[in-house]
């Protein structure tokens, strides 16, 4: 939540001081659309406080988080089906085709909604946003699924 409002420097550059240390996290050190380094980020340091070792998949690309995780996958029909299955902490995974998505942390669900919090996204939910963002979505929005970790 800490990280909510934090932005590109300068404004749709993939970079910046936060960004950066979000995209270095997972070893790239160029600007580069940064939603699944952003969700490593946040797991790596919630680790790091409770002094374990982060189970979250390394990368910055969000289809390859998706298909080489070794977290419970829940499927985006199984979520629609059955909102319970969703949880607070899980991240999303949206694809848009040819290796493309979208991810961000669940931070609340409400019946068929989720609050999330994403990086590289802005107020209309762009997965080439400008900073960090609360944000509400549909469940049925997700289209690939969620992945639960267990610190």
């Amino acid at each position: 939540r800490k990280e909510i409002g934090s932005m590109e420097v300068p404004l749709g550059s993939n970079w910046g001081p936060k960004v950066k240390a979000y995209l270095n996290s997972v070893g790239i050190d160029f600007p580069v659309a940064w939603c699944a380094a952003f969700t490593y980020w946040c797991f790596n340091e919630a680790a790091k406080a409770a002094g374990k070792a982060n189970p979250c998949f390394k990368t910055g690309g969000v289809m390859m988080h998706w298909n080489k995780t070794a977290g419970k996958k829940i499927l985006a029909a199984d979520a629609v089906n059955n909102p319970g299955l969703v949880k607070p902490g899980q991240i999303f995974v949206m694809s848009f085709g040819g290796g493309l998505g979208h991810t961000g942390l669940v931070e609340a669900v409400n019946g068929g909604f989720i609050t999330v919090i994403e990086g590289n996204t802005n107020d209309g939910g762009s997965r080439e946003g400008i900073g960090v963002f609360r944000r509400s979505r549909k469940i049925a929005s997700v289209n690939k699924g969620f992945i639960e970790y267990k610190l």
